[in-house]
C-alpha cells in the first residue's frame, strides 16, 4: 500500500458551485424529505433506502452505499448500514470494536480520512487514473466497481462528556464505465449534511434508549422514556418474581481482592441474570450481589403458565452456567460460586421515589419483599432454589414440598417447594449441543 500522506495528492476537488446549482431543485427536494424524516424520528435504514431510491430514480448511477458511525452501546462500538443495488435493500451490521489493531479498520480509507481530517475523497477504480491504495478498493474493483466517493461529516455528541466528537461516514460506489460525473458528485455532496443531521438525531435517540435500558431494563427504561418521570408516578404489574443472591461473597472477595471482585460479580451476574434475559425475563435491579427480576404476566393472566415455565428454564440455565463456571474456577484455585434463588407470583409496582430533583425509578411491593424472604430461606433449608405454591402449580418438573414458613417481617405464611431441574437441565444441554 502506498504512503497515506501522499494520498492527499489524488483527492478530487469538491464539485464546484456551478455543478451543484444544476441540480439545486432536486437537492432541495431530497433535503426537505430527509428533514421530514428527522422530525418523524425515522429509522436510518428507512431514510437511507428512501434517499437512495430517489437518487437512482434521478439518474445517479449508484450501485452501493454505506453509512457508518460509532455508537454508545455495551455490546458493540460501531454500526454500519449498507444498501446494494444487487439486493435492493439495506443491511444493518454491528461491529464489536473500532481498533487500530483491526486490519479492516486500520487499512480502511475511513480511518485515513479520520486521522487526516479529510472530509471527502474520490478514487477512480479503473482506467489510467485508477488509484487503489486501500485493500477495500481492490475488492470493489473485483466487484466491477469503477468509481468510489467517500464523505465524512463530524459532529459533537456531548460537549460535557468524555465521548467527544463522532463522525458519520458515507461512501458511494458505481459500476458505470464512466464513473460519477461532476453533477453526480455535486448532488451527493449537497445532501450529505442534511442526511448527517437526520442520522445524528436518530443516533442520539438510540443512545438515550440504550442508556435507559442498560441501567433500568427494557421495560422500565421504556416507561421512563415515555414520560413516567414525576415523583410518585407508578404502574402495577403482575409477574413471576425472581430474587437471587450470591452466597459466600465475602470469601470470594477475600480470595481475589477488592480490585478483582467487580469482575467476579460480573461473571456471576452473567451466569444468573444472563439466564433471566435469555429466557425472556426482565432484570429490574441489582442490589449489591443480588438480582431482582420479573417474568411479566398479562392483564388477563392468560400466560401465567408460560411465565412460570420461562422462569423455570431460566433457573435451570443459571444452574448449568454456575456449575460450568465452578469447574473452571476449581482449575484455577478460586472458591466456587453459590447462590440462593426465590421465586414467587404477585404484583410489583414501578415507581419514582426520592425528591423531585433526583428520583430513582425502582420496584417495590409486598410480593417483591416476599420473594426476597423466600430466597433467604434457601440457606436455612439447604436448597439452592425455592418457589412458592403458585409457581410450583404451573411448572411440570418434580418438586419437593418443604412445608409452610412465615416470611420474616411480612406476617405472611407461604408453602414452599424445592424444584428438581434435572430434566430441564438435560433439555438445555441437548439444545446447547445441537
Amino acid at each position: 500500500m502506498s504512503d497515506k500522506n501522499a494520498s492527499s495528492s489524488v483527492v478530487t476537488s469538491l464539485p464546484g458551485t456551478n455543478s451543484a446549482q444544476a441540480a439545486r431543485g432536486f437537492v432541495r427536494s431530497v433535503n426537505d424529505w430527509v428533514m421530514e424524516c428527522a422530525l418523524e424520528d425515522t429509522d436510518i435504514s428507512e431514510i437511507l433506502n428512501g434517499m437512495v431510491h430517489r437518487l437512482v430514480a434521478a439518474g445517479i448511477p449508484i450501485d452501493r452505499v454505506m453509512v457508518a458511525f460509532k455508537t454508545l452501546h455495551p455490546l458493540y462500538e460501531g454500526v454500519s448500514y449498507v444498501w446494494s443495488k444487487d439486493s435492493g435493500s439495506v443491511e444493518r451490521s454491528t461491529h464489536m470494536g473500532v481498533r487500530d489493531d483491526d486490519p479492516d479498520w486500520a487499512d480502511s480509507p475511513l480511518k485515513w480520512m479520520s486521522d487526516s481530517d479529510v472530509s471527502f475523497m474520490r478514487r477512480h477504480l479503473i482506467g489510467p487514473g485508477a488509484v487503489l491504495d486501500f485493500p477495500i478498493l481492490e475488492s470493489f474493483r473485483r466487484n466491477r466497481g469503477t468509481d468510489y466517493y467517500a464523505l465524512m461529516t463530524p459532529f459533537v455528541t456531548d460537549r460535557d462528556s468524555t465521548l467527544g466528537s463522532n463522525r458519520i461516514f458515507m461512501t458511494y460506489m458505481t459500476r458505470r464505465p464512466s464513473g460519477f460525473s461532476d453533477e453526480d458528485l455535486a448532488t451527493l455532496s449537497g445532501i450529505q449534511r442534511r442526511f448527517a443531521v437526520s442520522c445524528k438525531m436518530r443516533i442520539n435517540h438510540e443512545e438515550t434508549k440504550t442508556i435507559l435500558e442498560t441501567y433500568l431494563g427494557s421495560d422500565a427504561g421504556g416507561r421512563v422514556r415515555n414520560g413516567q418521570i414525576k415523583l410518585g408516578d407508578s404502574t402495577k404489574t403482575r409477574a413471576v418474581i425472581w430474587f437471587s443472591d450470591m452466597r459466600n461473597s465475602s470469601s470470594v472477595a477475600t480470595h481475589v481482592g477488592d480490585d478483582a471482585f467487580l469482575g467476579e460479580m460480573n461473571d456471576f451476574f452473567s451466569a444468573t441474570a444472563g439466564a433471566v434475559l435469555k429466557h425472556g425475563g426482565q432484570v429490574l435491579r441489582y442490589i449489591g450481589d443480588a438480582t431482582l427480576a420479573i417474568f411479566p404476566i398479562d392483564e388477563n393472566e392468560n400466560n401465567v403458565e408460560t411465565a412460570c415455565v420461562s422462569a423455570l428454564y431460566a433457573a435451570a440455565e443459571a444452574q448449568l452456567n454456575i456449575d460450568q463456571l465452578n469447574a473452571t474456577r476449581e482449575e484455577s484455585g478460586k472458591p466456587p460460586f453459590d447462590y440462593g434463588l426465590g421465586m414467587h407470583v404477585g404484583d410489583v409496582i414501578y415507581g419514582n421515589v426520592g425528591v423531585p430533583e433526583r428520583v430513582d425509578f425502582t420496584v417495590v411491593g409486598q410480593a417483591a419483599n416476599e420473594a426476597a424472604r423466600i430466597e433467604q430461606l434457601t440457606k436455612q433449608l439447604g436448597k439452592r432454589v425455592l418457589v412458592s405454591q403458585t409457581v410450583a402449580s404451573f411448572i411440570s418438573c418434580p418438586t419437593v414440598e418443604m412445608g409452610a414458613y412465615e416470611l420474616q417481617g411480612t406476617g405472611v405464611s407461604v408453602k414452599l417447594f424445592a424444584p428438581d431441574f434435572s430434566e430441564a437441565c438435560h433439555r438445555l444441554e441437548l439444545m446447547r449441543a445441537g
